[in-house]
């Protein structure tokens, strides 16, 4: 699985380099994003476009990042409140073998 990694990475690397290789022109072009809105306009300074490729990118990493600390917060709690049942179940199996174990008190005459 790690040599799958290493591999996955570089290629993503190399397609990455291809991408801004091959698209260098455009990506060094300036862009101004407008907002128009019944009652406001909101522009955005002019912006390299190869920046807002970097920002976007970025946001989805960050969000993704979220979503999978939310995950894992997730199962952290699953995995407590089952280790919680476990033991609870523990106890009543004790108890209960415990009450099995007990001889029967002789029968007084």
């Amino acid at each position: 699985m790690r040599f799958f990694k290493v591999i996955f990475s570089s290629l993503l690397a190399i397609f990455g380099i291809a991408f801004i290789v091959q698209n260098l022109e455009v990506l060094t072009r300036t862009v101004q994003l407008r907002l128009d809105l019944y009652f406001r306009t909101f522009e955005s300074p002019a912006v390299h476009l190869w920046g807002l490729v970097l920002f976007t990118f970025f946001l989805g990493v960050f969000t993704a990042s979220l979503y999978g600390l939310y995950e894992i917060l997730r199962q952290r709690q699953t995995i407590r409140q089952l280790k919680h049942n476990l033991e609870v179940l523990g106890h009543e199996l004790k108890r209960t073998s415990s009450l099995r174990e007990e001889p029967p008190s002789p029968p007084e005459t």
